[in-house]
């Protein structure tokens, strides 16, 4: 027993030995972008620095320039991106969840959902998701040139939470289980509305899980670019779009390299940092929204 437990525990070594190697080659391209943003220009032609404060003095001269330079449009369309990204999974959620709340707790709509038309409802509504983007961008920009929507914030909003809408709803799916708990029940018969047990009985109970669902719809709307490219391109115009163009022009300039290399490096970062902070939530969470979902929910 001794020698096999002095096993298990060398075994354990060696993974997270592993697994920390790993995590330090995964990370090492944002430390490098960090490591881009805050270099003087001169320091970006000369041999690679590693260490601020040692190798080189860090300087903020790439973030001062895209967040107060006049001439960028970075800061509009940071903005752009976290309010319709936060609207557009908020309204993907609540349909979702008032959708499936039809269909697995209204005793008429859980017969439909037993029936092979109601699964092929749920089948389509996945397969609304699986079209190429592609195909639904160029009726969707005639259709908000002619509506007067076009480059405006409530028409992405609506684009996004559509798109994302069958993600939603088969991601809560196991989730709300099919059928009601014994707290939806005990409120049924104490008079209780549908709308009520919805948002006061059953939302409570299932938080963790759709704030999962919520944080992942979050991202998708994040990383979007078709549709925000298509639809928008001055005043709702987010970020994936912006650093597109932002490339773009760049390949096309001769000399400052080094310069714009370091405002670029800045822009990334400011990017990616609220999809990582989605990406540790949601590794905090799903965890524990498992067990803290009622037995008859994981059914």
């Amino acid at each position: 027993m001794p020698y096999d437990r002095q096993r298990l525990r060398i075994g354990r070594l060696l993974t997270y030995i592993a697994l920390g190697a790993w995590a330090l080659v995964c990370a090492f391209p944002l430390y490098w972008l960090v490591l881009a943003s805050i270099k003087p220009v001169s320091e970006l032609s000369r041999p690679p620095s590693y260490v601020p404060f040692l190798d080189f003095m860090p300087s903020l001269a790439a973030w001062k320039f895209i967040l107060a330079d006049p001439a960028e449009n970075l800061l509009l369309s940071f903005v752009n991106s976290i309010v319709i990204g936060c609207a557009a999974s908020m309204t993907s959620l609540l349909v979702a969840g008032l959708a499936l709340y039809g269909i697995t707790r209204i005793p008429a709509r859980r017969r439909l959902g037993r029936l092979p038309g109601g699964r092929a409802l749920l089948m389509l509504i996945l397969s609304a998701r699986v079209v190429p983007p592609v195909v639904l961008a160029l009726p969707m920009y005639v259709l908000a040139q002619q509506s007067g929507l076009l480059d405006s914030r409530s028409l992405l909003v609506g684009v996004y939470a559509a798109i994302n809408l069958p993600v939603a709803v088969w991601l809560l799916m196991p989730v709300f289980g099919q059928r009601p708990t014994e707290q939806e029940e005990a409120a049924l018969i104490d008079g209780a509305s549908h709308g009520a047990i919805f948002f006061s009985v059953l939302l409570p109970m299932l938080l963790r899980p759709m704030a999962v669902t919520g944080l992942f719809l979050f991202a998708l709307c994040w990383n979007e670019y078709l549709f925000a490219a298509y639809l928008s391109y001055e005043h709702a115009q987010t970020l994936p779009p912006w650093m597109a163009g932002q490339l773009s022009m760049k390949e096309a300039q001769a000399g400052g390299e080094a310069e714009e290399l370091s405002h670029m490096a800045a822009a990334v970062i400011l990017m990616a940092l609220p999809a990582l902070a989605p990406a540790a939530a949601v590794h905090r969470l799903i965890a524990s929204s498992l067990a803290s979902l009622p037995p008859r929910l994981r059914s």
